[in-house]
């Protein structure tokens, strides 16, 4: 693990400070911060269950719940191309954003108007167990350590209760998570990518694990896939025109999933693994099995 928590801690009068350290190697102190920008919709809903919600003055357009913190906090765009001078402008005294979402260089033009930004490793790293060391840190970051405990409890008592969920399976379903911007553009998600995780965690075997990351989707990908299920965004299913629309997708129609119409909806979130996930993972399941 990249993080390093609380290389320092000190006492600085009259409030206390730590210093940690990111992915990115740099390291920042600390000091009950009171103006958070937030990039990347899983720590927005960490630090929203850890009770510091009321923080939050800045996040990313793919930050959408809890309402009662994005709704209030400014849109500061695309999860992936945050813009610093909108960032500056909020004049946060701490910036948090995961690897993924932060550009090294967009990190230090607002490190060089004098702001702390603290970049946490990929949202998708190591799923359910990357969660559980991000609620962690973000805990100690934010003086929640109790919370965070409580968190990390409720996310391993729901995971448990999916292992017991599984095991009425008749078999180890193939799933395949589509992603589609439009009826003419679709791409494969691979190993190390939040859809995968989730696929694990309702006992499935991911039929795109041939590759990692993401690539687009050609008609022979899909037919060596064969899966049993296709998932999709929401928002991507609605935007190829449901069920039928994802049917014409290069080789949906070919597949065990396709001939069965088993084309199931996720949360727009999932590829950001937080704490909702175990309960995103738990209503696929239940959808799921009504397909096989």
């Amino acid at each position: 693990m990249k993080i390093i928590f609380a290389l320092s801690i000190f006492i600085s009068s009259p409030l206390f400070a730590a210093t940690f350290t990111g992915v990115d190697g740099k390291k920042v102190v600390v000091s009950n911060p009171q103006r958070l920008v937030v990039i990347n919709s899983s720590s927005v809903e960490i630090i929203s269950a850890l009770g510091k919600g009321e923080k939050i003055v800045g996040v990313d357009a793919g930050s959408q719940f809890p309402e009662e913190v994005t709704k209030k906090a400014q849109n500061l765009g695309h999860p992936y191309r945050p813009g610093a001078e909108g960032v500056i402008s909020l004049k946060p005294d701490l910036v948090i954003a995961n690897e993924e979402n932060m550009p090294a260089a967009t990190a230090e033009q607002i490190r060089s108007a004098k702001i702390q930004v603290l970049v946490l490793e990929n949202s998708a790293k190591d799923g359910l167990e990357g969660l559980k060391r991000r609620v962690t840190l973000l805990g100690d970051v934010l003086e929640a350590k109790e919370k965070a405990l409580e968190l990390n409890k409720e996310i391993e008592a729901d995971v448990a209760a999916l292992q017991v969920e599984i095991k009425s399976l008749k078999k180890t379903p193939k799933i395949f998570f589509l992603y589609a911007h439009g009826p003419g553009t679709a791409f494969i998600y691979g190993q190390a990518t939040g859809s995968h995780y989730l696929i694990e965690a309702v006992g499935g075997k991911n039929s795109a694990d041939f590759t990692t990351g993401t690539k687009p989707l050609t008609a022979e990908a899909m037919v060596q896939a064969s899966p049993d299920v296709i998932i999709m965004l929401g928002r991507g299913l609605k935007a190829v025109g449901g069920v039928e629309g994802a049917l014409k997708l290069s080789g949906v129609s070919l597949t065990p999933a396709g001939k069965n119409k088993a084309i199931l909806q996720v949360d727009d979130s999932i590829r950001w693994i937080g704490p909702r996930f175990p309960g995103f993972a738990k209503e696929l399941l239940q959808e799921m099995k009504k397909t096989l």
